[in-house]
């Protein structure tokens, strides 16, 4: 058998034609999914004492991909969308907002809000889960109100994609808010 030689012309040709047909079946754009809602659509949030600390999560949701249970054991990443910025930073941040927005006593009180969440993604079930312990502390800290929040938010049937989940990921943020503010505010 007599060795194959191809010339550096003709593989150079190969590589720009796989380059080529690469670029023309190009993937969607990269979209960039905020979890708080745009300012238009909520109150401007006055600043409260309250410090709602770092939100602790499990590491497979500390990221930037946006995740969904696609079987009991199975998680599968939208292949066209990220997170903006890492999840925990997002959520801390959402909650921070919502309880400022929320809050009509006690704005005043030196509280500290601990969130430690087990569960947070789309379910193979239709719905948004989030599955978290908190409590709020005060400067001696001291426990004020403590609970273990489970949140439900139902998807669409149709259309599971980036928004639909940031959307339903973000109410869901908004309501374990809603809970703290009721308990402790």
């Amino acid at each position: 058998m007599k060795p194959v030689f191809v010339s550096r012309t003709l593989m150079s040709a190969a590589m720009a034609a796989t380059l080529l047909m690469a670029g023309c079946s190009s993937l969607p754009p990269l979209k960039h999914v905020m979890l708080t809602p745009p300012q238009t659509q909520r109150l401007a949030a006055q600043p409260s004492d309250w410090k709602v600390r770092r939100v602790q999560m499990p590491e497979y949701l500390d990221n930037y991909d946006i995740q969904l249970r696609t079987d009991d054991y199975v998680l599968t990443r939208l292949p066209d969308a990220k997170w903006a910025e890492r999840l925990p930073v997002a959520v801390t941040r959402l909650l921070q907002q919502t309880i400022d927005e929320k809050l009509q006593t006690n704005r005043d009180k030196n509280y500290q809000v601990h969130v430690n969440i087990d569960t947070f993604e789309p379910q193979p079930s239709g719905q948004v889960v989030l599955a978290a312990d908190w409590r709020v502390t005060d400067a001696d800290d001291h426990i004020v109100a403590r609970k273990d929040s489970l949140i439900k938010e139902p998807l669409p049937a149709t259309g599971r994609n980036a928004d639909t989940i940031g959307r339903a990921m973000s109410t869901a943020v908004r309501e374990l808010a809603m809970q703290i503010v009721a308990r402790a505010g």
